[in-house]
């Protein structure tokens, strides 16, 4: 658990895209942050394709966005944490590393919290191309769920639309692969391995009733401490690149976070 050093320090959390607000969705469902800082940094955007030395420069990146801002900043987006956990999570040279939470921190508190639920059972990672081609999730559910059947699918599409603002149901076939569809189909429960997709979740809920819909990002909020106390919910948001406005950035989050008080920087 991350020990903020100031409770009424923001919470900075990044993202390649939109994706990230529904961390701070979660955060503030579960009280486990107050103010926040959120950045959607397009620019980097895609990550699953750049090699080591442009991971690291983008890890720099992030951790100059937080500094003076926050002293805890959240890594919302799986392609970045999963090279992350590959590139430094055994280097504790790595600047401010005990001040870092990944999704892939999150995933792995989502999969000791629930390893009840989780045993015996088929379960289906659902993330963009690079997420689902990679061996981590499964190996971390494999050891520690007992007699688990893990599968992944790629799900890159719906994650640029939502990404974009162009998904206007997952009915479409362009969102909503067949790929996609039959792999939902066979499983029992998903888990949502990329942070747009809990924006999606309640179709998918209606879609898939048989199907229990997973989200790491819920269990962001155990893993922060010293967060909280401030009843303060402002939300400054930071948008990089030119695939969406930050005005329209701004307009998506004032609705799907009801209201809250958001600002751009």
């Amino acid at each position: 658990m991350i020990e903020s050093g100031n409770s009424s320090t923001p919470v900075c959390i990044l993202d390649t895209c939109i994706g990230g607000l529904s961390v701070v969705k979660s955060l503030w469902g579960a009280k486990g942050a107050g103010n926040v800082f959120f950045i959607a940094d397009y620019a980097v955007n895609p990550l699953g394709v750049k090699n080591d030395s442009e991971i690291g420069e983008v890890i720099h990146r992030w951790t100059g966005f937080a500094q003076g801002h926050s002293d805890t900043l959240v890594l919302a987006c799986n392609t970045l944490s999963i090279r992350y956990h590959q590139l430094f999570a055994a280097d504790s040279r790595q600047p401010g590393r005990e001040h870092i939470v990944s999704m892939v921190d999150c995933f792995t508190a989502m999969t000791r919290n629930e390893v009840e639920r989780l045993a015996g059972r088929n379960v289906l990672i659902v993330g963009t191309e690079f997420t689902a081609s990679q061996i981590l999730y499964p190996d971390l559910l494999r050891a520690a769920v007992q007699d688990v059947r893990v599968s992944t699918v790629a799900a890159t599409e719906l994650e640029r639309k939502i990404a974009r603002f162009e998904a206007r149901s997952i009915d479409d076939e362009s969102v909503l692969t067949e790929e996609l569809s039959r792999a939902l189909e066979n499983t029992d429960i998903a888990v949502l391995a990329c942070t747009c997709f809990p924006m999606v979740k309640a179709q998918l809920e209606t879609r898939f009733p048989a199907v229990e819909f997973l989200d790491p990002g819920a269990y962001a909020a155990r893993l922060l401490a010293g967060s909280a106390a401030s009843k303060d919910r402002d939300l400054r948001i930071r948008v990089t690149g030119d695939d969406v406005s930050a005005d329209r950035v701004k307009e998506f989050a004032v609705q799907y976070l009801s209201g809250a008080s958001v600002n751009l920087y």
